[in-house]
C-alpha cells in the first residue's frame, strides 16, 4: 500500500480553473464518498479543497490506476457531472495536474499544512481549512483508514512544530491581511476611508480584523446570513446591512472585499453598473472568493479596479525574502518529519511480520514442552503459559 496525492493548485493552475474545481465543505462528503466508490478503497481517500487548491489524497496497492481515477474525479468535479462539457474541460485541466506519491505524498502534505506551498507563504489560515476538509472525511459514515488518518494527524503535528520551531508563525499572515495589503497599495493610506466586507465567515473575520488594523475610518458587512453579519459587526465596531442591499451599499464606499464562499458570482456586473452610474470617484474591489464572488466583467467596466486572488502574488516577492531564514527551516523540519514518517509506517508491518512469528515459535515451544511434562491440570497449563 502507498499514499497517493492528485491535484491541481495555484502554483500552476489558473484562476479560472481552481475555482470549477473547487469543491464547498459542505458538499465534501459526497464528493469524498464518490471518490472512494470510484477507487473502491472505503475510508481510504479523502478531498482537500482551500481557496489555492483541490488535491485528493489516497491509500492505494497500484499507484498508476489510482492517479488515473483520481484525474478522472477531478475532471467530473470540474464538469459537475455534464458529460457534454467533460472533454473539452479534460483537455483544459489535464496540463495542470501534478500526481505524487509515497514520500513525495506525505512530505507535499506537510509543506501545505504548515503553509509553505501558500499563495501567501506561511499562511496560518491554511492548517485549519485542512483540519475541516479531513473532518468532513468522519461524516462519510465509513471507517477512516488509520494509514490516512495518521498522515493527517502528523501532519498537523508537525506543521505546528515547524511554524514554532522556525519562527514561521511569528509573522501571522493570511491571505486577508495580504488583500488589504494591496488595497493599501491601491488606494493608499486607509485611514478615513470606507469599505464593504460582504462575508462573515473565517475568512470575512480575518478580513475585518486586517481592515480594523488598517485603521479603515468605517466598515459595513454582509452576508448571506444575516445573524453572521450582525455578530461581526458588533464585534468589529462596523455596521451590518442587508444582504439585498449589497448593490446599493457600493455607490458610496471605497472598496468592497469579498469572501463569501457561493458556489457562483453574487456580485453581478449589472449591479455594479448601477452602483457606479453617479460616483465621482473609482471603485477599488478585491474577490478573495473561489468560486469568485465577483463576475469578472465587472472588470470591464470604467471607475472599477477589480482585483483577485492571483492579483496577490505580486506581493509574495518581497513577503518572502522576509522570512526567507524561517522557512528555510520550517522546510528542514518538515522534511525531517515526513521521512521520519514514512520510515515509521514502513516498519510498521515488519514488526507485525516478527510479532506473529515470535508467537508462532512461542506457541510450538509449548506444545512441545507441555507433551514432554504429561497430564497438567488447568493452573499449571495457565502458569506456564504466563510464564512465556
Amino acid at each position: 500500500m502507498n499514499f497517493v496525492l492528485t491535484g491541481v493548485s495555484h502554483n500552476q493552475a489558473p484562476l479560472q480553473i481552481l475555482e470549477r474545481v473547487a469543491v464547498p465543505v459542505e458538499d465534501l462528503p459526497n464528493r469524498i464518498l464518490g471518490l472512494s466508490e470510484r477507487l473502491q478503497s472505503d475510508g481510504a481517500a479523502t478531498i482537500l479543497s482551500t481557496c489555492n487548491r483541490t488535491e485528493l489524497y489516497a491509500v492505494a496497492n497500484d499507484t498508476g490506476a489510482a492517479i488515473e481515477e483520481m484525474s478522472a474525479h477531478l475532471y467530473g468535479l470540474g464538469t459537475r457531472g455534464n458529460a457534454a462539457g467533460l472533454a473539452d474541460f479534460r483537455s483544459e485541466l489535464a496540463p495542470y495536474i501534478y500526481a505524487k506519491t509515497g514520500y513525495r505524498a506525505v512530505h507535499h502534505l506537510f509543506r501545505v499544512v504548515t503553509g509553505l506551498d501558500s499563495l501567501v507563504q506561511g499562511d496560518h489560515q491554511v492548517a485549519g481549512q485542512v483540519s475541516r476538509s479531513f473532518q468532513a472525511l468522519a461524516t462519510v459514515g465509513q471507517p477512516t483508514d488509520t494509514r490516512l488518518s495518521r498522515m493527517f494527524h502528523v501532519a498537523f503535528r508537525a506543521g505546528r512544530k515547524a511554524r514554532k520551531d522556525s519562527g514561521l508563525g511569528w509573522s501571522q499572515v493570511s491571505i486577508p491581511s495580504f488583500g488589504v495589503k494591496l488595497m493599501e497599495q491601491k488606494v493608499g493610506d486607509l485611514s478615513g476611508k470606507s469599505a464593504l466586507l460582504v462575508g462573515a465567515g473565517e475568512t470575512g473575520r480575518l478580513t475585518a480584523m486586517a481592515l480594523m488594523r488598517s485603521g479603515i475610518g468605517e466598515m459595513r458587512i454582509a452576508s448571506r446570513s444575516k445573524e453572521r453579519a450582525l455578530g461581526l459587526a458588533e464585534d468589529m465596531n462596523a455596521v451590518a446591512v442587508s444582504f439585498g442591499d449589497v448593490a446599493r451599499e457600493m455607490s458610496h464606499v471605497d472598496i468592497v472585499m469579498t469572501c463569501t464562499g457561493s458556489d457562483r458570482n453574487i456580485i453581478l456586473k449589472t449591479d455594479v453598473a448601477s452602483a457606479i452610474a453617479d460616483r465621482p470617484t473609482d471603485l477599488h474591489i478585491l474577490d478573495l472568493g473561489l468560486p469568485r464572488d465577483v463576475d469578472p466583467g465587472v472588470g470591464e467596466l470604467d471607475k472599477v479596479h477589480l482585483f483577485t486572488l492571483e492579483d496577490l502574488e505580486q506581493l509574495q516577492a518581497e513577503h518572502q525574502r522576509s522570512i526567507a531564514n524561517a522557512s528555510e527551516k520550517a522546510e528542514a523540519i518538515v522534511a525531517e518529519a515526513a521521512a521520519d514518517f514514512m520510515d515509521d509506517i514502513e516498519i510498521q508491518p515488519l514488526l507485525k511480520d516478527i510479532g506473529e512469528s515470535a508467537e508462532q515459535i512461542r506457541a510450538a515451544e509449548l506444545r512441545r514442552t507441555l507433551a514432554k511434562l504429561g497430564p497438567v491440570n488447568d493452573e499449571t497449563r495457565d502458569a506456564i503459559d504466563a510464564m512465556t
